[in-house]
């Protein structure tokens, strides 16, 4: 346990908290239940899915659907082809299958536009968080890091740390021909790819000439409607914000047809999209009682409020796998227990403050558990690492 990334862990999430508490969304009970609705309707629903591919293509856009992580990987170096830089956006899916480390290894250069992630990629460190991947970290730190990376001395204060890190993205965005997002929904209806930043990279980064967007399988919406009533819940649960600063809808390549009304492609860029689709066992988990772990839209309000979570930070989580939920996701991916699954107290914290009441502890229980001897003891064991982590916390830091 790192307690200098715990205590800003906490200090992170009690100020998203404060601007939940003041900036609740109207008519959210009835908001939560839509998107219930919307994700038991798609997720492993295999005929929305085939609608969802076959809109997107006849909007234009190429569509790989992938079943394996190596698989998908191939695929993208092949859309890539000789281009040696490559500029991409904050994406969960990319870190699942190690996108970068694999086109780093072919000879790529791979640049992440998004501050935090950058952050993450120049000091070779961990998230923390799905849409706030450096909150467990000082300004102190990062700017000790990021002056030994681009040999400088930079201040430990966030706007010359954020202004620092920009440059070095701008300067990446002028020279890539190949922009890589992932995206929160496709939807059906539309043949749509829907993405949502504060930022403004992600503007950037699909601007290339070709914009490839990674994405899996449980992304599918019914509509338009659907996906943005997703999008004002997870804003609101992962920041505190009733909507972000930019919603991106893209529903083909660009394209004119102010001449006679015939359509013209490749006007600006991009001239080419891609979406590939991965699988990567989700149609298994969907089919052997796991499906609703995959309802999940990633807004990591359940971490705000994880008790272990809040007291040894990454300790709870496997490679970019975060908390109770990462873990179990984790664990059923590999085909196997994992020792960190002995952590969850099982307290129900994660359901409560999930907004689509998702229920992690019985997915871990039933993952983890042989019987109720067997669950007692992880029970116990989860407890007493808590109580044992908290105390030392306490004892070295005052805070409970």
């Amino acid at each position: 346990m790192n307690r200098g990334e715990v205590i800003a862990l906490r200090k992170a999430f009690n100020s998203v908290k404060e601007r939940q508490s003041s900036n609740p969304p109207a008519n959210l009970t009835e908001r939560k239940t839509r998107l219930k609705a919307a994700r038991e309707l798609c997720v492993g629903n295999g005929e929305l899915l085939e609608r969802a591919i076959d809109k997107l293509r006849k909007n234009g856009i190429k569509v790989h659907l992938v079943k394996e992580k190596q698989e998908a990987i191939d695929i993208i170096l092949g859309e890539i082809g000789q281009e040696k830089l490559v500029v991409k956006s904050k994406s969960n899916v990319t870190k699942e299958i190690e996108l970068t480390k694999a086109l780093e290894k072919k000879g790529l250069s791979v640049v992440e536009t998004d501050i935090g992630d950058r952050i993450l990629q120049v000091l070779n460190a961990k998230p923390s968080h799905p849409t706030g991947p450096v909150t467990h970290l000082s300004a102190k730190d990062i700017a000790k890091g990021l002056s030994k990376h681009y040999n400088i001395s930079i201040k430990d204060n966030p706007e010359e740390i954020v202004r620092i890190v920009r440059e070095d993205v701008i300067s990446s965005l002028s020279r890539a021909k190949i922009g890589i997002t992932g995206a929160n929904a496709i939807t059906a209806e539309e043949g749509s790819i829907v993405l949502t930043h504060n930022e403004g990279n992600i503007c950037e980064v699909m601007k290339k000439e070709k914009h490839i967007v990674v994405t899996s399988i449980d992304k599918i919406y019914p509509d338009i409607e659907s996906a943005m009533n997703m999008l004002k819940i997870l804003s609101y649960n992962a920041t505190g914000s009733i909507i972000p600063s930019f919603v991106e809808v893209i529903s083909g390549v660009s394209k004119t047809a102010d001449v006679e009304k015939k359509f013209i492609k490749g006007i600006h860029n991009p001239s080419e999209v891609t979406v590939v689709l991965v699988d990567n066992r989700r149609s298994e988990l969907a089919v052997n009682g796991f499906r609703e772990l995959l309802y999940c839209v990633g807004c990591g309000n359940c971490l705000l409020f994880c008790p272990m979570y809040n007291t040894i930070g990454n300790e709870f989580a496997r490679e970019n796998y975060l908390g109770g939920r990462g873990i179990a996701y984790y664990s059923l991916y590999n085909g196997g227990k994992d020792e960190k699954l002995e952590f969850c107290l099982t307290c129900g914290k994660c359901r409560q403050n999930c907004p689509l009441e998702l229920d992690i502890p019985a997915m871990i229980r039933k993952i983890r558990s042989r019987g109720i001897s067997s669950e007692i003891y992880y029970f116990l064991k989860s407890h007493m690492i808590w109580v044992y982590y908290q105390a030392l916390l306490k004892l070295k830091t005052g805070i409970d």
